[in-house]
């Protein structure tokens, strides 16, 4: 299996620290470890549509904010950080889709698409839940597309654990037998849980 990467406040320190230019390194990490989770919290807070924009408007706004020295770990875990970050980026995604339905060409002022998130309350209890769940979708999306497994196994599982399709149906599509379809399932659900307990570890 293609490990997913820990990491730890570290990470963060060394991109706010490196000169533009001189971080890329840290950003390729980042970018493993948070991505996958903030593009499932967005298509979960209503950004399907515009997932990639989100994630890339997100990124550009903590650029801004780690080399300028606004995040400050004491006051929050850094997850909570980025989550609200993420929402509230589809929160404006909403309002620009909004004022081009009804072909209104005010802008959405600086000042609002400002507004950073409060680290120093606890994440809201929803927001946890939604970033669980989140880590979970990114664990499932990287173990079936980035791991080491057979065609096989892999559509097995999709179509016995994600789609729902009687065991019975899915052992005799493929030629194997009900249990060997239960192994399948057992082994590839201890990697996911595997690679999203790291990453629900990363800013610990």
């Amino acid at each position: 299996m293609n490990a997913f990467p820990t990491t730890s406040m570290t990470l963060i320190e060394k991109i706010k620290s490196a000169p533009p230019g001189a971080d890329e390194a840290q950003w390729v990490r980042f970018w493993d470890l948070y991505v996958p989770a903030m593009r499932q919290l967005a298509k979960l807070k209503g950004g399907a549509k515009n997932t990639e924009d989100i994630v890339m408007r997100v990124l550009e706004r903590l650029v801004q904010v780690l080399r300028e020295g606004r995040y400050d770990p004491q006051t929050g875990r850094f997850r909570s950080y980025l989550a609200t970050m993420v929402c509230n980026e589809v929160h404006m995604q909403h309002r620009r889709d909004e004022v081009r339905h009804e072909n209104d060409h005010m802008a959405i002022s600086d000042e609002v698409a400002e507004v950073l998130p409060d680290t120093s309350m606890p994440m809201d209890e929803r927001l946890e839940e939604d970033w669980k769940r989140a880590i979970l979708a990114a664990a499932v999306e990287h173990v079936l597309t980035r791991s080491a497994l057979s065609d096989r196994d892999r559509s097995v599982y999709r179509e016995y654990a994600l789609e729902g399709r009687p065991i019975e149906e899915v052992a005799a599509k493929f030629g194997i037998t009900r249990n060997f379809v239960s192994q399948i399932k057992t082994r590839i659900e201890r990697r996911i849980a595997a690679v999203g307990r790291e990453m629900a570890a990363v800013d610990r």
